[in-house]
């Protein structure tokens, strides 16, 4: 879907929608970081990108991440 302007917000829907992508890329790049020993190039890298992706997150979300929950506290709690 295009966007006819830059400013233009991103619907709650969207915002989900890159979260729940989002979340299973950032666990998979830190998985990557068990085989590797702390602060070599490659350990570096990934974790400067898992960096960049929860500053993203957090930016589009508006919320601050929270590291203990599944969703890193990012996506709206529903009450079932």
């Amino acid at each position: 879907m295009a966007r006819s302007k830059r400013a233009e917000k991103l619907t709650e829907s969207e915002i989900e929608a890159i979260v729940l992508a989002a979340i299973p890329l950032r666990k998979a790049i830190q998985q990557c970081f068990i085989s590797l020993r702390p602060f070599n190039e490659t350990y570096s890298l990934l974790n400067d990108h898992v960096n960049s992706l929860d500053a993203v997150l957090g930016k589009i979300t508006g919320r601050s991440i929270d590291y203990r929950g599944r969703d890193l506290g990012l996506l709206p709690r529903r009450d079932v």
